[in-house]
């Protein structure tokens, strides 16, 4: 028991001096660059490259410490959780630019401005200069509950620094009640998977990306429909998708979890549906600028070009493959994007088929497996896990780390070896990519980097596919832990 317990010390100093490592460095590259701004602002080459070894060495450590505590979860995870909590509040942007889209968006939502149907109004935000030049022309891609989370930060005007803290405030209040529910609700392993995940702090309270109130959204409807609240359950699931809608496969839980008749399962399909189509009136209610409100958005996702997903990969590998050389890191945005469609649209179109062709396929084993054991709850939990990650790193020709938040609950509720192996490698290599964006655009560095760990992200992403999507074994799902763990 001594034993044990150093262990868990160790790992819980590891962590922490992780994440201060990373929270520091966030601090370095508004130093170095002056602005908290991320795109076309980077640090001189020195700068970044010091910035990115102790930016590696301590996501190193953070990283360590967490494969500790899933294997180990802490009994009583609160204190620990809070204390990640903290330190991540106080980190500013580094690897994502997103959050001053957000505050664009929300403030001209704030003032009436319609931000789904056009992009016109983005140019007479005050957050305009902020908005990284890649996504100046774009309409608001995130859907209405997001929308009224991020206006807040319309009370600081055109100051970072307080729209930040407006941000943080607001969404951290939710957070910590959902947390603190769900401490007393869902068991230790819950706490280790979510709220101590090394991706969770840096992308959600760190970077502030919405899909951290999809994950309380979530939790909070697993919380409910685990009381027996089914319709509040659902309501809360509401809230996730209408905020960004990577959080849709999370809906196969809802729908499958205690149904206890054919009857039920049938009549939960609409009566979730219905939710979710009042849900979507009255939130798109205040927004709406006819049919467009919701077209453009969706028209803006499908026509953007993929990035960081294995169509992606494919892309630039059978271009490089036909003897042409790889695309630079310093040509403009709108043009370097305009050259890739040119370059690789053939290929792109013919890997994302081939994709969305196995997705399906993986679907259908999932959802078969979940079916034929309608009483098992960690069945329905991994599977809906497993179709989540599916669709992203599989189905979805754009990927980005935060994306994946939207699996976690499910796997905190259900985990198997192989998946818990899978998340320990994705959460390590998946933010590597954006490290990019400590260094200009000139570094000597950058292209190796960027290709490197863009590959490694491509191949984690196939990574144990038969023993992930094939082969499970519902008997062998603990719930709450590891299988080895379970043991």
């Amino acid at each position: 028991m001594f034993g044990r317990e150093r262990s868990i010390h160790r790992d819980e100093r590891r962590w922490l001096l992780g994440l201060a490592l990373v929270t520091a460095c966030s601090w370095g590259r508004w130093l170095a660059t002056g602005s908290p701004k991320v795109d076309e602002n980077y640090p001189s080459e020195a700068a970044g490259t010091a910035l990115l070894v102790v930016l590696v060495g301590g996501w190193v450590l953070l990283v360590l410490g967490w494969c500790g505590l899933l294997v180990r979860p802490p009994e009583r995870p609160r204190r620990l959780a809070y204390s990640g909590l903290l330190v991540s509040a106080f980190m500013l942007p580094m690897l994502s630019n997103d959050v001053f889209s957000l505050f664009a968006y929300g403030s001209l939502a704030a003032h009436g401005q319609d931000v789904y149907a056009t992009a016109s109004a983005l140019a007479h935000s005050v957050w305009y200069p902020w908005i990284g030049e890649r996504w100046l022309g774009r309409v608001c891609v995130y859907g209405p509950t997001t929308l009224v989370g991020v206006m807040p930060a319309a009370l600081a005007g055109g100051n970072p620094w307080l729209a930040l803290v407006a941000l943080r405030v607001a969404w951290l209040v939710p957070l910590v009640a959902v947390m603190e529910v769900a401490f007393r609700r869902l068991p230790p392993f819950f706490h280790a998977m979510v709220w101590l995940n090394p991706l969770w702090l840096l992308e959600g309270p760190g970077q502030l990306h919405p899909d951290l109130l999809g994950v309380v959204a979530t939790t909070a409807g697993i919380v409910l429909h685990e009381r027996g609240r089914v319709k509040s359950g659902w309501v809360a699931f509401g809230v996730a998708v209408l905020g960004k809608y990577s959080f849709a496969p999370a809906g196969a839980w809802f729908w499958l979890f205690r149904r206890r008749t054919l009857r039920q399962t049938l009549l939960r399909v609409p009566a979730i549906a219905a939710v979710l189509v009042v849900m979507g009136v009255v939130c798109f209610a205040p927004f709406w600028r006819g049919p467009a409100t919701v077209a453009e958005p969706v028209r803006a996702l499908v026509a953007t070009n993929p990035g960081g997903s294995i169509t992606d990969v494919a892309g630039l590998v059978v271009h490089v493959l036909r003897g042409r050389p790889p695309p630079r890191a310093d040509v403009p945005a709108q043009i370097a994007m305009r050259r890739d469609r040119e370059n690789y649209g053939a290929t792109w179109a013919v890997v994302g088929f081939v994709l969305r062709i196995v997705t399906l396929g993986v679907a259908a084993r999932v959802l078969t497996t979940m079916f034929r054991r309608p009483r098992d709850e960690d069945a329905i939990a991994l599977g809906t896990g497993a179709l989540a990650v599916a669709v992203i790193t599989l189905a979805s020709h754009r990927f980005q780390s935060w994306y994946l938040m939207a699996a976690l609950p499910f796997f905190g509720l259900a985990c198997t070896d192989a998946w818990r192996r899978w998340w320990i490698a994705v959460v390590a290599l998946s933010v590597t990519p954006q490290f990019a964006y400590l260094l200009p655009r000139t570094a000597l560095i950058l292209p190796a980097w960027t290709a490197v760990s863009t590959a490694a992200v491509a191949v984690v992403f196939v990574v144990s596919f038969r023993a992930r999507y094939l082969d499970v074994d519902p008997a062998r799902v603990a719930r709450g832990a590891p299988a080895a763990a379970a043991r």
